[in-house]
């Protein structure tokens, strides 16, 4: 958990309700594996991860890694940084054998 203090805290649920607010406009405009969608996913599960909600982060990277493995090219580095970002989050759960699986 990275937060450090209420006045932090607060930050971060502005920045999820604005990424909130653009996933919901993407999501009415763009085809369902579009990889933008992907990214707005993945930025969710950052803010859900820097608040230490470990298991909401995962299930947004999930629906980003969903999206970008449809989308992307399978060397993409977007990709990469999805593993990255759900072995972050096993880790930080002290699951470890599963960060290591995905770092």
């Amino acid at each position: 958990r990275y937060v450090t203090s209420p006045r932090e805290e607060n930050k971060y649920f502005e920045a999820l309700d604005f990424y909130e607010k653009s996933l919901g406009i993407q999501e009415k405009h763009l085809p369902p594996d579009h990889p933008d969608l992907g990214g707005s996913y993945n930025n969710i599960g950052i803010v859900h991860w820097c608040l230490g909600h470990y298991d909401l982060a995962l299930d947004y990277y999930n629906r980003s890694l969903k999206i970008r493995l449809k989308s992307l090219p399978a060397q993409h580095p977007d990709i990469a940084s999805t593993y990255e970002n759900m072995g972050l989050v096993y880790e930080n759960k002290g699951e470890f054998e599963q960060a290591l699986i995905l770092l």
